[in-house]
Parts: structure tokens; sequence; C-alpha cells
């Protein structure tokens, strides 16, 4: 394959470019309509939309997950802090210093109180 750049110069022909070009394709099938009625992120538009969110606006976007869970201590300070540019200083990423959750209870303890889920099996083997 080579770098970029390089691709395309050794001069191979039509053929092997799309051969190549066949092997890279990239496929993907849609979940049935009744799975994506109940899905969290139903499509891939709905999933390019919330990942340009995530990208463009992260203190928004994660801010919004974050109230999805329950927080025994909630973040003090600035949601999020980072740093990327070293002639800015230390190269650094803060998410929620300071606050404080118990995962156990947030993935599984609160689904059985507040959704009222704990006669239902949670996963089979």
């Amino acid at each position: 394959m080579g770098l970029p750049e390089e691709r395309g110069r050794s001069g191979s022909g039509s053929a092997e470019r799309e051969e190549a070009g066949a092997r890279n394709r990239v496929r993907s099938w849609s979940p049935p309509p009744e799975v994506r009625r109940s899905a969290h992120v139903p499509s891939l538009q709905r999933y390019r939309e919330l990942y340009r969110r995530s990208v463009e606006q992260p203190r928004e976007f994660w801010g919004d997950i974050a109230k999805e869970f329950y927080w025994k201590t909630s973040c003090p300070g600035p949601f999020l802090q980072y740093n990327f540019d070293v002639t800015k200083g230390k190269i650094f990423i803060e998410w929620m210093k300071g606050a404080t959750t118990n995962i156990c209870y947030n993935v599984l303890d609160r689904i059985v109180h507040e959704k009222k889920l704990g006669d239902k099996v949670a996963f089979y083997w």
C-alpha cells in the first residue's frame, strides 16, 4: 500500500487498483426496524450527528451524557479542561475533576431500582 503520496506511482494497472478498492470497501447493514426503534443510536445518520457534536462541542455533549448518571459528588470546577499545544504548557486532559460516582450503581442498581427491572434477566450466557 505505502504512504498516501506513494499510492498510484507504482504503475499498477487499473484492474489492480479496482481489486485493491474492492478489498478496502466498507460494507454496512442496517438492523431490522424493531431493533432500530429501541436503539440508543437508531441510524448511521444519528451516529454521525452525535459524533460531530462530540467533536465540535465536547463540553456540552459530554455534559449531557453525564446528566444521565448518578453522581455522589458533582464536578466542583470546570467540566472539561485540556491542552494539546506544547507551546502553551504541559499536555493534559481533565474530565470532571473532583466528581465521584459509583459505576456499579449506575450500570446495575439504578436500572433495577429506578426502572423497576429487578425481575428481568440482565444477561444470558
